[in-house]
This record gives structure tokens, sequence and C-alpha cells, in this order.
């Protein structure tokens, strides 16, 4: 005798407003990433997260609701967010534990910053959301060349064959985690080679959405066959472990990613 069980399917949205989110939500001391079918929540893990789509594909929206969750548990977040014409991320000016970094020279110094403390971090981290640090990296191919530019224009003798910035993001890729740095990087392309990290090595956990044939072989060539785009909103792959799972994205509009950064959520949350 077969038993008749409800089955949902995987939700056209997901919003912090949806009874269905507010069951993954409320209590919890994790980053809700999205849902997949049967509203089984997948969350951040702790490790480095890329995520890559084709044009309009959702990138902000994920860097987004990754920051806010993360802050508002604590951790502190820099956002590298170069483009000053057409900023990504206004929702986090002027809140408290996060830095926007709009330009080269802010992005260098801090990378040597992150990299100078890796030691230090690596002593204290002790796994709570208040030790951890968060780099989020907004068109990460774009902050790599803006950061070579910076270096040429202040350095114009330089021997180095590569920017010290760039070979430090690479160092922070490597060793981060041990400290409690977990980076957060948003591409259209992948990482490139000259970063010396192998793409599933250097992020785990993958977000890929409107992809096509040549973004996974960059981005997750392990998985095959490439599983279908969809033209819904927010409608992603996560790829971990060798596998990719269909899951819809958490949508934070950035009046609500700025209220959840700074605390001020529903009582039924908490």
């Amino acid at each position: 005798m077969q038993t008749a069980m409800d089955v949902t399917a995987l939700r056209a949205t997901v919003h912090v407003t949806d009874p269905y989110t507010v069951r993954q939500l409320a209590g919890r001391q994790e980053v809700l990433l999205g849902l997949a079918s049967d509203d089984q929540p997948h969350y951040l893990k702790d490790e480095h997260v890329l995520v890559a789509t084709g044009g309009a594909g959702g990138t902000t929206t994920v860097l987004r609701c990754i920051s806010a969750q993360a802050r508002r548990l604590g951790a502190r977040i820099d956002i590298l967010d170069l483009n000053r014409r057409r900023p990504s991320h206004p929702w986090a000016q002027g809140l408290a534990g996060i830095r926007v970094h709009n330009r080269p020279e802010q992005a260098h110094a801090l990378i040597a910053e992150l990299c100078a403390g890796l030691p230090r971090r690596a002593h204290e981290f002790d796994g709570t959301w208040a030790k951890r640090r968060l780099l989020v990296i907004e068109h990460t191919d774009q902050v790599l060349d803006a950061l070579r530019q910076h270096y040429l224009l202040t350095q114009p003798d330089t021997q180095a064959e590569e920017a010290p910035a760039v070979e430090g993001l690479a160092d922070l890729l490597r060793a981060g985690h041990a400290g409690g740095l977990q980076i957060i990087a948003a591409s259209g392309h992948g990482i490139p080679p000259y970063l010396g990290v192998q793409i599933r090595d250097a992020f785990p956990t993958r977000v890929l959405a409107c992809a096509g044939e040549g973004l996974w072989g960059r981005v997750a060539p392990e998985v095959w066959p490439v599983p279908p785009s969809s033209v819904i909103g927010g409608r992603m792959h996560l790829v971990r472990d060798g596998m990719a799972s269909r899951v819809q994205a958490l949508y934070l509009c950035e009046s609500q990613a700025r209220a959840w950064a700074r605390g001020t959520v529903p009582k039924e949350y908490r």
C-alpha cells in the first residue's frame, strides 16, 4: 500500500516574508542561500563561494543576501565594489560592521591588511560568527584589472610580474579559511588561471545561473552533463562535492538587506 505524501516542487520565489522561508530562518545561526525541491534549505558553509552567472543573472542579489545575513549574525563584512558610477551595494553604505571599498587604492590596502593579519586571526578564530570576516568581491575580473593598473601607475619602474594585491588575494584564497576569512566572489567568467588556484579547490561552493556550456566548463568542469538554464529569476544551481542542486535563491531587496544587517528584523525570525 502506498502512502500519499505532499511534495513541494521548487518554489518560484523565496522571499523573507514567505512562511516557508520563515521556517528555514527562524532561530537559526546560519545564512540561507535558497530552497531546493520540497523546501529543502541550503545554507552557507564555512568555505569560499563563487557566484557566476550570465548577464543580469543575479550575482549582486546573491552577494547582498549573503552579506546582510552574515552581518546580522555578527560577521564583519568588507565589500569591494569599484564601479563608482553604478555601485552595486548602496544598501551597505554607512552600516556598522560593513565597509564598502570603491577605489583601487582602498582595495589594495585592504588586501594587504588582511594578508598581514592572517597569523593573528588563525590564532584567534574560534569558529563563531563574531570572529568571522567576509570579503565580498563584486565583478572580480574588473577588480583584478583595477589592482594591476593601480600598481603599474604607482610603481611604474617595477620589475614584478604581478601586482602584490593580486598575489595577496591568491594567498587569502589558499590560507584565509584558517583564520575565519571567507571570500564571496562574483564573476561572469570564473577565476583567472593566473591566481594559481584550481577553481574547485579555491571555491568549494559555486552558484551558477543563466550558464551555458562555456561558463559551466570554466566554473564547474566536474559537473556533466550541463544542467539546463532557466529564465525564472533567482533560479540557480548550487555546486558542491561534485554535484549540482537546483535551488531558488533567497531574495532580499535593498531595504530588507539594510534592515537585516542592522538586526531590525521581525520577531518571528529571532
